[in-house]
């Protein structure tokens, strides 16, 4: 196993993690906050997308999802773990898609548009997550939504959720853009990443 490979596992655990983490504190945070903020789970691996792509964060937001739905609702009912906690997780994919840019623009200290990329990718996850979770699956397996995408609820919990994602991950590539741009990524060439390397 090389050393990338090594590191893109181990970063996965992290993210896997620290989602899971995330997904029982935002418990907590819905009984003091009006809302869901159960897609604050996303954090961790929408950092992993922007960090290796989407492949990788797909696959680790499945193995969340799986985890964290079969803890809540036990081995009985597949398809609601399936609906209700893996394929809104899933959304982390569209994220990845700004994976090159932001790595780009962030080596060549545009900050900026390191913060635009990163803010497009986090609001883009942030509201399909919510749209599948509230609304497509509701309507899928034919139950009452808990929150209504009309309600002021549902758009507090979305802003919400965006605008943690977004300032976290933001804070942390303003901070140490090595965190977000691992040592032999696929998006800058061989100059561009020694060059930040020797920073």
């Amino acid at each position: 196993m090389n050393q990338r490979t090594r590191s893109m596992l181990l970063d996965s655990l992290y993210a896997i993690v620290l989602g899971l983490i995330l997904a029982v504190a935002a418990q907590y945070i819905s009984s003091f906050i009006p809302g869901d903020y159960s897609g604050l789970a996303m954090l961790p691996l929408i950092w992993l997308a922007l960090r290796y792509g989407s492949p990788l964060a797909i696959i680790s937001a499945l193995l969340t999802g799986l985890i964290v739905g079969f803890t809540r609702q036990g081995f009985t009912d597949w398809l609601s773990v399936l609906f209700e906690e893996v394929l809104p997780l899933l959304s982390v994919g569209f994220a990845g898609l700004f994976a090159k840019y932001t790595q780009k623009t962030l080596n060549n200290r545009r900050y900026s548009s390191t913060y635009l990329n990163i803010f497009t990718g986090a609001l883009l996850s942030t509201t399909s997550y919510m749209f599948i979770k509230f609304w497509l699956t509701p309507l899928a397996l034919n139950e009452i939504s808990l929150l209504q995408i009309n309600g002021w609820e549902f758009w507090l919990s979305l802003v919400v959720i965006w605008l943690i994602i977004g300032l976290v991950i933001l804070i942390m590539a303003r901070s140490n853009p090595k965190i977000i741009i691992p040592k032999r990524t696929k998006y800058l060439s061989r100059k561009e990443t020694s060059s930040l390397l020797n920073d």
